[in-house]
């Protein structure tokens, strides 16, 4: 809506032309004045976008009226009202800044047409001020990409020295001074649209440069290369020993401010102090990055000093192949409550001398998946076991702390446990089954692995993996089980020499069955016959 203002001396006139103009835009507001004076007080009390005025009137004339509002900062439309016999005023308002002029007496036509005509040069206006405004943005925008490349090279590479003199004077810092590294722990919050992602950047620009510059002279920038990480030169007078706790108190309520109006959680690293920071910027750049990446260790901390995890950080390597066994054979054996004690005793004891860096630490438990994996590589196909390492490796990389890795770690081998008794199927069961029944009937021949699979048609590989993971065996360790149980049914209830037995039970060589027997009970099998009263129990 606009306020237009109609002046003139003569009453009647001034009210008929304010009439006319109501009816022409009933949504706008018309104010009326008798002269210059009065139309001035108006517009200095209200906002007045068009003005009618008459050219000789008292007091203060309609020229002198022009003069005066080319004074104000307000853009006024102005639009003559004359005579012809005063028609040399017109062109003089005209040079003077005069929109238009309607010569008297106004009909209405006239009135529309140039209401029309004014609306659309403030239209025009209006549309070129916004393009200005916005051309004036991106240069501001350009000039902080500057920036924001410069102090981004300088804290992650260094720069030359007329570079850090320009930095120097630009922001007006110290020579001793940290770097803060504040990154945002869940970066999808950069997908909002634009103005929103904007609008958060600068409040938090904002609320960090007040609390670092409350410490001494600092700058605040967003990194070049990550956009979701807050980076912040602070520089001081003072040791930093000497303000540790005051920033790190300002830091924690930075970040619970972040939190409270965005929803962000941020993590917060401070480098070590420099007394040349100009020189060695990268140094505490990369510290602050060190201490803020231990959060994935310490998840209740949100900031985090690299002077406290300095002492703790050992690194690792890749020594675990005791690991791999036991958890491959917990899988195997569909042990459930055994991968929960190993998981849980391994991720301890990695903690137990202090924090490996989290990306050596990821990528030994992603090692750790690819080769536990192979327990289930014959019971699935080539893709869906390239599909389930590579799901299981992008959901351990994505873990934001050491807690949820080992979650997403155990999950990952309780599905390797799931896949197992899954494939074990019926037919799995029929082939056991049928290998069983082939040793009862045949152990005290001379039998071997690729003997039996071949009379029953299977590959040998295949038997052992089968007999290996339904039955948690070896094929030979089931075969020497079976004989034993035979040979002491035949000390039980036979008056057979030992000799004899051996051979009846698939044993060519004595000697060899009495050593398998003692190593198993611990006596000989004539030890055994003679105390047959204390084996009465189940053996098996």
């Amino acid at each position: 809506m606009q306020n237009i203002l109609v002046v003139d001396d003569e009453a009647i006139q001034r009210r008929v032309l304010a009439k006319m103009i109501r009816e022409a835009r009933p949504n706008c507001q018309v104010l009326e004045a008798k002269n210059g004076q009065e139309a001035l007080e108006i517009i200095h009390r209200d906002d007045i976008d068009i003005v009618f005025t008459d050219i000789k009137m008292p007091i203060l004339d309609g020229l002198e009226l022009i003069e005066k509002m080319n004074a104000s900062s307000h853009d006024i439309k102005v639009i003559i009202l004359s005579g012809y016999r005063y028609f040399e005023y017109a062109q003089k308002a005209i040079q003077l800044g005069a929109f238009d002029y309607l010569v008297k007496p106004v009909k209405e036509e006239s009135i529309a047409q140039t209401l029309e005509k004014v609306e659309s040069s403030i239209r025009k206006e209006q549309t070129n001020l916004l393009e200005n405004e916005e051309i004036k943005q991106q240069l501001n925008r350009t000039l902080s990409v500057y920036y924001e490349r410069l102090l981004t090279d300088w804290v992650t590479g260094g720069i030359a020295e007329s570079k850090c003199t320009e930095i120097r004077q630009q922001f007006s810092l110290e020579n001793r001074g940290i770097v803060i590294a504040a990154k945002l722990n869940d970066e999808s919050l950069l997908m909002e649209p634009l103005y929103s992602v904007d609008r958060m950047k600068s409040v938090m620009l904002s609320g960090m440069e007040d609390r670092s510059s409350s410490i001494g002279p600092s700058v605040s920038f967003f990194s070049g290369e990550d956009k979701g990480l807050l980076i912040t030169v602070l520089t001081m007078d003072r040791p930093y020993a000497e303000e540790s706790e005051t920033l790190t108190k300002l830091l924690k309520e930075f970040a619970a401010q972040t939190f409270e109006q965005f929803g962000i959680t941020l993590t917060i690293g401070i480098g070590e102090e420099r007394s040349h920071l100009f020189q060695e910027a990268r140094h505490s750049c990369k510290e602050a990055l060190t201490a803020a990446s231990f959060r994935y260790f310490l998840p209740a901390q949100d900031v985090i000093r690299f002077s406290d995890i300095s002492g703790l950080i050992r690194p690792m390597h890749y020594d675990y192949l005791k690991e791999e066994e036991l958890f491959k054979e917990s899988i195997r054996k569909t042990k459930s409550e055994q991968i929960v004690k190993h998981v849980d005793e391994w991720f301890e004891r990695i903690l137990k001398n202090g924090f490996p860096y989290p990306d050596q630490w990821n990528k030994a438990v992603i090692r750790m998946v690819s080769s536990t994996a192979s327990v289930i590589k014959d019971f699935v196909t080539d893709q869906d076991y390239t599909d389930i390492l590579v799901k299981a490796e992008t959901q351990l990389s994505a873990s934001s702390d050491y807690v949820s890795c080992k979650s997403r770690f155990q999950e990952t081998l309780m599905l390797f446990m799931d896949i197992l008794l899954k494939s074990r199927s019926k037919k799995h069961e029929s082939v056991i089954e049928t290998c069983v029944h082939y040793l009862e009937m045949h152990y005290m021949e001379d039998l071997s692995l690729d003997r039996v699979a071949n009379h029953l048609f299977f590959s040998p590989n295949y038997l052992s993996l089968i007999f290996k993971n339904h039955l948690g065996m070896t094929f030979s360790k089931y075969l020497t089980d079976m004989r034993i149980k035979k040979g002491i049914e035949l000390l039980q209830n036979s008056t057979l020499k030992v000799y004899e037995i051996a051979p009846r039970v698939g044993f060519k060589d004595e000697k060899y069955f009495y050593r398998v027997f003692k190593s198993r009970f611990g006596v000989t099998p004539d030890e055994y016959r003679r105390n047959i009263h204390l084996n009465k129990k189940e053996v098996y």
